[in-house]
């Protein structure tokens, strides 16, 4: 009996180990998995940034290029003119440094930075000898180099200039600011350890974290280089591979699917797995407890056993049972929070943990990243800090707690409200309340969600439907909305109301004559003029083509007929560029008054101001006429 006391004793000791063991792996693969994941989706928002700025620059380019291709060779061209167009190109596109010209022998041509650049060789370039050798009309990224210009560190995009004939004319070049690759890896908010890159289609570093003394470094000879595929649109994740050098590890890539930018994310295995090494000596101990625990236990119950044999067997068993129980209990709420633990610090929603009165008691690693605040600095304040858009009713701040009297910790329930950023800087956040109760308190537990992007999503889409796109006006159906809104509260407070339907003048000819930019340039400057001419309660809108109308409540006949001179006055002063000419266009307009005596829709009005519309162009144009 006592051997097989013995083996017992050792079996179950042997089987808590078991058990801890196994949770223990599992909880160190799951850390592997997460640090996967962050590598994923950092490689991934990486390499679409990349490939959202190349498309702006070789959009930028992509017009500059047009506009020579015109010309048989670079230096039949109008310096002026392409020097006012690099300078507008670059200005428009701030990550630039610089946007230049070489001509097809290699030299520095136009800068815009300056309108009579030094005549630098550049001949020695990688994408000067890249177009020069008769590669395809592509955008082409260069290797980064120390600019002769400036002597700073930029990164060279470029692409052909070819006439008519697709003869290579020069090359229009774009120099980026290498800080913008750093400042893309930096919003990526890395955990502590894991290192990310930037990387060029041909093997060159355009930026790395922690690091950043690595720009223009070749990476060549690199791991994901050598062993792996760089196709663009390649998308890879690994637990156990080398991508970088010196990092083995969880890690991921991405090529971008348009210009092949590789973005890489790993992380050294111990550093991805520190948290849980960190907690190893807590699991010894507890093993060391447990395990001493019950060999102790055995032998104490061993003994009385054998005293007691017969009389005790069922204490035995009852006790053993007991035992069992004890030792499942622990080990799920062991489990359960190391679940809980693991759920608040891997998830993507920002947490935080508040008593009744909005003291905050805990937040969560995506709450510090969201407020820019350190966890230390937030705990223990109250909410107000980070939420102030929170109700502070003092009233409410007692008995039942601030949030149960607001009716805010009804479960489910979402409230949107305005966060602060530790920089000041306020934001929209969805903000979704739980209460619980712990010793007798209540406990509030708020999941925070950004919705600044969904806010930015829902003003486009009001602009899509309201706004006409050329003039940035309201478009006919917002105008027909408010205006029968503004033409309805007239008629309720016994005021007139007056239509001016404006028609631009021999529109057609400047859209045949000119062109349709010519035509678009000359309806953005009647709807400037238009727009800083009517009062703040005045509706103006586009109708279509070139007609507009604007709504005066409060305005008789004879007012409308003086704004209507005033308009036309500030018209003929308009002097509208040619695109592509040092010609200016004048402009007139003709203005038809429709003035509501009694209750009727706006159509009727619109359409009274209609007629008097054909009176004025019948007249002559360039006048204003009142329906009869």
């Amino acid at each position: 009996m006592k051997r097989a006391w013995v083996l017992a004793t050792i079996g179950l000791i042997g089987l808590l180990n078991g058990v801890l063991g196994a949770l223990l792996a599992a909880e160190r693969e799951a850390a592997l998995r997460s640090m996967v994941d962050v590598a994923a989706l950092a490689a991934a928002n990486n390499a679409k940034h990349m490939d959202e700025v190349l498309e702006i620059v070789n959009r930028s380019m992509s017009m500059v290029s047009e506009f020579m291709r015109a010309s048989e060779r670079i230096a039949g061209l109008d310096d002026v003119d392409i020097h006012r167009l690099l300078v507008h190109q670059h200005r428009i596109t701030p990550i630039l440094r610089s946007m230049f010209v070489v001509s097809a022998e290699g030299h520095l041509r136009y800068d815009s930075r300056s309108n009579s650049p030094a005549r630098i060789d550049l001949s020695d370039r990688d994408y000067v000898h890249h177009h020069l050798s008769g590669n395809a009309d592509t955008l082409f990224i260069g290797k980064p180099v120390i600019s002769r210009v400036t002597g700073e560190w930029v990164v060279p995009v470029s692409r052909r200039i070819e006439d008519r004939f697709g003869r290579l004319i020069g090359i229009i070049a774009a120099a980026i600011d290498p800080e913008l690759f750093f400042a893309t890896l930096h919003a990526s908010a890395l955990p502590e350890g894991m290192k990310a890159a930037i990387l060029s289609p041909s093997g060159y570093v355009f930026g790395c974290l922690p690091k950043t003394d690595c720009l223009g470094q070749p990476a060549a000879e690199w791991p994901l280089f050598r062993q792996q595929s760089t196709a663009p649109g390649t998308v890879a994740a690994f637990q156990r591979v080398s991508v970088m050098p010196d990092v083995v590890g969880p890690g991921a890539y991405e090529v971008s699917p348009r210009y092949g930018i590789v973005a890489a994310v790993a992380i050294r295995t111990p550093d991805a797995i520190a948290d849980w090494i960190s907690r190893l000596p807590a699991y010894f101990a507890l093993d060391v407890v447990l395990s001493g625990g019950g060999a102790v236990l055995s032998v104490v119950l061993y003994r009385q056993v054998a005293r007691r044999r017969h009389a005790m067997q069922d204490l035995a068993e009852a006790n053993a049972r007991l035992e069992q129980r004890v030792a499942e209990r622990t080990a799920a709420l062991r489990r359960s929070e190391q679940r809980l633990t693991t759920f608040l610090a891997t998830a993507r929603d920002a947490m935080l943990v508040m008593d009744g009165n909005g003291t905050v008691q805990f937040l969560n690693p995506a709450a510090t990243a969201l407020f820019g605040y350190p966890a230390d600095d937030v705990i223990g304040r109250n909410v107000d800090l980070i939420l102030p858009g929170l109700p502070n009713d003092p009233s409410t701040l007692s008995g039942s707690g601030r949030f149960d009297t607001l009716g805010w910790s009804r479960q489910g329930a979402s409230h949107e409200l305005v966060a602060r950023h530790r920089s000041g800087v306020e934001f929209p956040v969805e903000l979704t309340l739980g209460r619980s109760e712990s010793e007798g308190e209540a406990i509030h537990v708020g999941v925070l969600r950004d919705i600044r992007e969904r806010k930015l999503q829902e003003e486009r889409l009001w602009e899509l439907a309201n706004l006409d796109a050329l003039t940035g006006l309201l478009n006919r159906r917002a105008f027909m909305e408010r205006g029968s809104a503004l033409l309805e509260a007239g008629w309720r407070q016994g005021s007139p109301v007056s239509v001016l339907m404006i028609d631009a003048d021999h529109f057609k000819a400047i859209n045949d004559g000119f062109g349709h930019q010519a035509g678009d340039d000359v309806l953005r400057a009647l709807a400037g003029i238009l727009g800083s001419a009517v009062r703040s309660g005045d509706l103006l809108g586009r109708l279509g083509g070139e007609e507009f109308a604007i709504i005066l409540p409060g305005t008789d006949g004879s007012g409308a007929e003086h704004v209507a001179e005033r308009l036309l006055a500030d018209v003929r002063e308009v002097r509208v560029q040619v695109p592509g000419s040092r010609r200016e266009l004048t402009v007139t307009v003709s203005i038809g008054i429709g003035v509501s005596g009694r209750r009727c829709r706006l159509d009727d009005l619109l359409a009274q101001a209609d007629r008097a519309l054909y009176l004025a162009k019948s007249a002559g144009r360039d006048r204003q006429a009142s329906a009869a």
